[in-house]
C-alpha cells in the first residue's frame, strides 16, 4: 500500500510540474504597437530605387544595396497602399519585425535570407536553390547574380556541380571565377 501511495503523490507531483509549465508556455511576448511617427530603417535590396510620398511629397532614394533611409510607419504605410511593388518585389525591407508581419512579407524575406544565405549553396541544396531563384522577382535576381558571383569569387562556392547548376539557372558564367 505504501508504494501505492508514494506513486500516487510522484504522479501529483510531476502533473504539478505540468501545470506550471503549461502557464508558463501560455504567457506570450508582447509587442510593442507600432506608432505612426515612429522612424523605421528601410533597407534597399537593389540599386537605384526611389519613392515620392503623395502625402507629404518626401523624396526617398535608394543609390545602392545596402543603402538605409529612415521612413516614418505612416510613410510605408502610404507606401504599401498605393504600390506593394517596392516590397513583393524585394526592392526595399524594412529593417522591423513588426512592419514585415504587418505587411504579410514575413514568408517573402525569409526566402530572400534563404537565398543570401551562402552556406545554402550546397550540392545537397542546390534544386531548392534553383526553385527559389525561379520563383524571385527579376529585380532581385540582379542582387542574387552578384551575390553568387561574390561567393565563387571568394571561394564560398567551390561545387562545380553547384556552379554549373547556378550557371543555367542564372544565365551567367561563373566556372571562370573559380580558383
Amino acid at each position: 500500500m505504501a508504494k501505492t501511495t508514494k506513486s500516487v503523490s510522484e504522479v501529483d507531483a510531476v502533473e504539478e510540474m505540468n501545470e506550471k509549465t503549461k502557464e508558463t508556455s501560455k504567457k506570450t511576448i508582447k509587442v510593442e504597437p507600432l506608432d505612426k511617427f515612429e522612424e523605421i530603417e528601410v533597407i534597399s535590396l537593389v540599386p537605384n530605387v526611389s519613392y515620392k510620398d503623395s502625402k507629404t511629397f518626401d523624396m526617398y532614394e535608394w543609390d545602392e544595396i545596402g543603402h538605409s533611409e529612415p521612413m516614418t510607419v505612416e510613410t510605408l504605410d502610404n507606401m504599401w497602399r498605393s504600390n506593394k511593388g517596392y516590397f513583393k518585389n524585394l526592392w526595399l525591407k524594412p529593417n522591423d519585425e513588426r512592419i514585415i508581419n504587418k505587411f504579410g512579407l514575413t514568408k517573402t524575406f525569409e526566402k530572400y535570407e534563404y537565398l543570401m544565405d551562402g552556406s545554402n549553396y550546397t550540392k545537397k541544396n542546390i534544386d531548392k536553390i534553383c526553385e527559389s531563384i525561379a520563383s524571385t522577382p527579376n529585380g532581385l535576381k540582379l542582387s542574387i547574380c552578384d551575390k553568387v558571383k561574390n561567393m565563387v569569387i571568394s571561394g564560398e562556392v567551390t561545387d562545380v556541380f553547384v556552379i554549373r547548376k547556378l550557371e543555367n539557372r542564372l544565365k551567367i558564367d561563373l566556372i571562370d571565377f573559380l580558383k
